[in-house]
């Protein structure tokens, strides 16, 4: 799952729907709409999908990874 804030937004995936671009579609649509920068979002540092759909983005969302050991961000 991941998590993009503007204000307060985010998008959730059941398991069935990983891997068929649906949130790698829903991010770049939602980057067309809200136009606010810098753009933050956070995923868990063990959640491979979405740091793959985040770094497709890396040049318009700032990203911080949480996990066990606090946050990083890049």
């Amino acid at each position: 799952m991941f998590y993009v804030s503007s204000s307060s937004e985010n998008l959730r995936l059941g398991k069935e729907y990983w891997g068929k671009g649906i949130a790698t579609n829903a991010l770049r649509e939602f980057l067309k709409h809200v136009t606010i920068r810098p753009l933050y979002a956070r995923a868990a540092k063990d959640n491979a999908g979405s740091l793959k759909v985040l770094k497709k983005f890396k040049d318009k969302v700032f990203v911080t990874l949480t996990g066990a050991f606090g946050e990083q961000s890049y």
